[in-house]
């Protein structure tokens, strides 16, 4: 627990001497459009960090986090669904699995499925870690919760996970200290509730890792690992092949904790902190062309540990640190909106 102290102290130290905002952002329009920024209401729950954020169909959510400040642990495990057409957030049911923070998912067939993160909802004796490894399906039809196949290796927090194809990937993240750099890559077989390790991802991040998957491929890259802290490497997965093969390095300062979505053949990635200070960029990667283009800032506050998720090719991002944010915006990656 040191290291991840010292780590979340360097952190939080360097947003004391981030939080003034960079000059608006003039794109090249030769390049790329800007696209629009628009504030929303603010979510519905409480401030937080460290929440997941997913989409079914046409509806946003947001579940779990901290509501503590600085190293003060307050768990949270309410899930939210979000109608973009009302611009109204609805509480739904808790998230049962142990984890508060970092449970990261994919959704699969108009399901979610979720786990591993840091958090102990409930209590399993003395010798309970607080990395986990449950894994979870959310039915929004039902608003129902089913426990699914644990993730087969050990627990963790800070994962990556995407879809694919209809089958779900997860894994990488690291343990409650952040000195261990897990590496491990697995598939999820959603209607087998089956799980298969895959190659193992070949990036210097392990945690705080950017991942989104477009065109039939997954890509992931950035992130921090022990005992370095920010990477800006970039990697492509191909599920056909099981095979990891390098990328155009991101261009823009290497960051842990960012957002990330994807809009057509396109992944974003923005917001996050590097080594000194937290970022309010966000840039495109073009996976045909294999290239980067910063395209806009954020319309609110610089952060990192936001959550990010599309509807109708619609990017939303908010919460985050630091100050247990509420509020969130909406990207359209047009000049109408």
């Amino acid at each position: 627990m040191l290291l991840k102290r010292l780590f979340l102290l360097l952190i939080a130290t360097a947003m004391l001497v981030a939080c003034k905002k960079e000059k608006p952002f003039v794109p090249n329009y030769a390049n790329a459009l800007p696209g629009l920024w628009k504030q929303l209401g603010d979510f519905g729950g409480v401030g937080r960090v460290r929440s997941y954020g997913f989409t079914i169909g046409r509806k946003g959510y947001i579940v779990g986090g901290n509501a503590g400040s600085g190293f003060n642990l307050v768990p949270l495990y309410d899930l939210w669904e979000y109608d973009p057409d009302t611009d109204k957030w609805t509480r739904k049911a808790d998230y049962p699995g142990q984890a508060a923070e970092y449970i990261r998912g994919f959704t699969i067939n108009g399901k979610a499925y979720m786990g591993t993160g840091f958090g102990m909802q409930y209590y399993d004796g003395p010798d309970a870690l607080p990395q986990n490894k449950d894994f979870w399906e959310y039915n929004p039809a039902t608003d129902i919760w089913t426990q699914k196949a644990d993730l087969p290796a050990v627990g963790r927090e800070n994962v990556i996970a995407l879809e694919i194809n209809g089958f779900g990937y997860l894994g990488l993240g690291t343990n409650g200290s952040y000195d261990a750099n897990y590496n491990d890559f697995y598939k999820y077989d959603a209607a087998a509730d089956k799980w298969t390790r895959m190659a193992d991802y070949p990036g210097n991040g392990s945690f705080g890792v950017a991942a989104f998957s477009v065109n039939g491929k997954g890509y992931a890259g950035l992130g921090g690992s022990s005992p370095d802290i920010v990477k800006k490497d970039f990697w492509e997965y191909d599920p056909a092949a099981n095979k990891w093969t390098g990328k155009a390095d991101f261009t823009g300062k290497e960051r842990v904790f960012s957002s990330q979505f994807a809009i057509g053949t396109d992944g974003y990635v923005g917001l996050g902190t590097t080594a000194t200070s937290s970022t309010d960029d966000w840039y495109k990667y073009d996976a045909l062309a294999n290239s980067w283009i910063k395209v806009t800032t954020y319309g609110g506050a610089a952060r990192y540990d936001a959550i990010s998720f599309v509807i109708d090719g619609v990017g939303y991002a908010g919460t985050g640190n630091p100050g247990l944010k509420q509020d969130m915006w909406k990207y359209t990656p047009t000049k109408k909106n």
